[in-house]
């Protein structure tokens, strides 16, 4: 009988054979986890049972706060990733070409070449074939649990079969996001193996299969040569902490675009000034640095602009700041759409290993691209919708008695990502509470 399993600690698995099918055996050997007290994960292995192409099979790994994080009064959410990288086996010596490969230990891989991104086996180990590019990861936590902020996942039918590098490992992880404060502590993230078939064995059905599962693959590209049937596959599973939130974004180190409304209810005279000395503020205190924090900017009135790539150099991010000039409508949604393409893992400015955050400042109510603050309202929703899908965490800081409270608190990440300003002369101590870092004395 073919089986496949799936495990957060090593396993010795034996390999039968199942006579007149061209069955695949996906085994996925060590899937680890890099724990760090803050998250509790599933330990127990998973079986996905006999296995043969153009299978689906659907398994899952729980992921959630560990309950002294859910004690710890000073903590409140978590981001995670899950990576995938290739998986090394121990050849065992045999006279027979014609047997498949036997392993006697397995171990993951030691590191990559700096030039190629190749990564690198123990010595006396080779890659096995990979299983990574057959299995999908989503997150796929019940309807109901308030402000869901974890990555889109991934199909199957992802990356390469063979040459797997660093950089196809950073292309293909995805995130997750646990928050006390939204009654999001746990996640359950389904690892969706789609077998493969084998060159002149696969259906009539196969690019069918395949589209079904990712409809931009190719599917010719995840046919799998011949020489790998009834070979052991493997693939190492990683589920890394990479930000724990403090109580401020002043501990953390993020990609940060400012989304600053510059339309005409703001006064030239009083309140834009005040506008720009509490925004420098609050980047005075992310502290802005090549390792550390990245800041870009996106303002909008009539339209939105993108008036600053992400940075690390705060008199830049100054600079954009004091450039501002007020005058004209209401766009939100532009100035969150250009703000989302910045923050976009393809936009060469954005590091995909930092978590996003977007941090609006508005004083008034959308009322552009349509002229219909009901059409604008559902606009500007739609497009923080696609952000916070996208795995952007959204802050936004209402100015004056102008704004609707209860329609911004849609556009931010949870009731407890919206900041109340009574008017600009206020805003600077609220985004001061947003930036706060008791760790920093601030």
């Amino acid at each position: 009988m073919k089986k496949a399993l799936l495990s957060l600690s090593a396993l010795a698995l034996a390999v039968a054979s199942v006579p007149m099918f061209a069955a695949f055996e996906a085994h996925v050997i060590n899937v680890t986890a890099r724990i760090e007290n803050a998250l509790s994960v599933n330990t127990k292995p998973i079986e996905f049972g006999t296995v043969f192409p153009q299978e689906k099979l659907d398994k899952f790994i729980d992921i959630s706060l560990s309950q002294s994080f859910v004690d710890e009064d000073r903590v409140d959410d978590i981001d995670y990733m899950i990576r995938q990288k290739p998986k090394c086996g121990h050849p065992v010596p045999s006279t027979n070409p014609n047997e498949p490969v036997a392993y006697d230990d397995y171990k993951p891989v030691v590191g990559h070449n700096k030039d190629t991104g190749e990564f690198i086996c123990p010595v006396g180990y080779v890659p096995l074939p990979l299983l990574c590019p057959y299995l999908s990861k989503h997150e796929i936590s019940p309807d109901g649990i308030v402000s869901e902020n974890d990555s889109r996942g991934i199909p199957a039918f992802h990356g390469v079969i063979d040459g797997w590098t660093l950089q196809t490992t950073l292309d293909t992880q995805v995130t997750g996001h646990l928050a006390k404060s939204q009654q999001d502590n746990d996640d359950q993230w389904l690892i969706d193996l789609k077998t493969p078939c084998f060159e002149g064995q696969c259906a009539q059905d196969w690019d069918d299969f395949v589209h079904a599962a990712n409809p931009t693959a190719t599917p010719s590209a995840f046919i799998q040569p011949t020489a790998n049937e009834h070979q052991i596959f493997g693939c190492d599973l990683w589920i890394e902490v990479f930000g724990i939130s403090l109580p401020g974004l002043g501990c953390k180190t993020l990609d940060m675009m400012l989304v600053i409304d510059r339309s005409g209810s703001i006064d030239s005279t009083t309140e834009l000034p005040l506008l720009k000395t509490a925004a420098k503020a609050f980047v005075d205190a992310v502290n802005p640095s090549t390792a550390g924090t990245h800041v870009g900017q996106s303002s909008f009135s009539d339209t939105g602009t993108l008036d600053l790539h992400l940075s690390d150099s705060e008199a830049t991010i100054d600079a954009a700041i004091d450039a501002l000039v007020n005058g004209g409508f209401t766009n939100l949604k532009e100035g969150i759409e250009l703000a989302t393409g910045e923050l976009d893992s393809a936009d060469p400015h954005e590091r995909p290993v930092v978590p996003d955050v977007m941090v609006i400042m508005t004083d008034g109510n959308p009322n552009r691209p349509n002229g219909n603050v009901t059409l604008d309202k559902a606009a500007a929703k739609t497009a923080a919708d696609a952000a916070k899908a996208a795995g952007v965490e959204i802050y936004v800081v209402g100015i004056g008695g102008d704004v609707d409270a209860t329609f911004l608190k849609t556009i931010a990440s949870g009731d407890d990502h919206y900041f109340s300003a009574a008017d600009f002369a206020t805003l600077q101590a609220e985004l001061e509470k947003l930036a706060s870092c008791p760790e920093n004395g601030t």
